[in-house]
């Protein structure tokens, strides 16, 4: 449903989708933020199967989520509210806020940035076409679109590989831009991830790999407490970074909790 320029969908959550802290996975936000973004494209007939056939595909290089400390239950329903928020020559801007269902209380926000690829040259299309139909809504959820820089680091604190596998690729045949950050996440210490919850995750893509490629992720704690991951392929060129920020969990929700939200 379209109101006002934007768009919203509702999503039920599955048991896949939630940390054992009864939160959002970050590869579940990131997966229904697009799959919304993929259905008001299709209203619009500028779907990935729609622009294809013009030799164009979607390319998502940047996401920013600020994450709230709001629980969410297997089989509760979500809601995900998306509107372009600037269009520029050759970018486009995506801003959303995904929401419990039930009292609108805010799970995450954010904003992300996309191109459009032309197949045949390799190079970012105008995105005149696309402002002929979408209407901008000048709201954005983050202080601005300029672009968050992930700090250099020399040192890190934990490395692994990761060769990449079919269930990692896309319908593109290239490593999905989600793969990425469940890579990242293996390198997040036990420690962390039984006590603190995300706050905020910052994704550059930059490069795309394919079946069988050799990525290496090397992950550095800075002197704030945030963690930069950091991965390259076999010939060391860095094809994503990020940059997780974590918060202290006051309490854990009860095990009585869940198990009444499941019945």
């Amino acid at each position: 449903m379209i109101t006002n320029g934007k768009y919203r969908h509702t999503y039920t959550a599955t048991a896949s989708d939630i940390t054992p802290l009864y939160r959002l996975t970050p590869n579940a936000m990131l997966m229904y933020f697009q799959d919304c973004f993929a259905r008001l494209m299709t209203i619009h007939n500028f779907a990935a199967f729609d622009i294809v056939k013009q030799h164009r595909m979607w390319v998502i290089t940047e996401v920013q989520i600020d994450v709230q400390p709001t629980v969410t239950y297997w089989s509760e329903d979500f809601t995900v509210e998306i509107w372009i928020s600037e269009l520029t020559s050759l970018r486009i801007y995506c801003d959303f806020r995904i929401l419990r269902k039930d009292n609108e209380q805010l799970i995450a926000s954010g904003t992300s940035q996309w191109n459009i690829l032309n197949l045949d040259t390799k190079r970012l299309e105008p995105t005149d076409f696309l402002a002929k139909a979408i209407t901008v809504v000048p709201q954005l959820m983050t202080a601005s679109h300029k672009k968050t820089r992930i700090p250099k680091v020399q040192t890190f604190d934990m490395q692994m590989e990761h060769r990449a596998t079919r269930l990692d690729l896309d319908f593109n045949f290239h490593v999905n831009n989600r793969s990425y950050i469940s890579i990242a996440m293996l390198t997040m210490p036990d420690y962390v991830l039984s006590s603190q919850i995300l706050s905020s995750l910052t994704v550059h893509w930059l490069h795309e790999t394919y079946l069988d490629d050799t990525l290496t992720c090397r992950m550095s704690r800075t002197d704030d407490g945030n963690y930069i991951h950091r991965l390259t392929n076999s010939d060391g060129l860095v094809v994503c970074e990020l940059l997780s920020r974590w918060q202290s969990l006051k309490k854990a929700a009860d095990v009585s909790e869940v198990l009444n939200r499941a019945l």
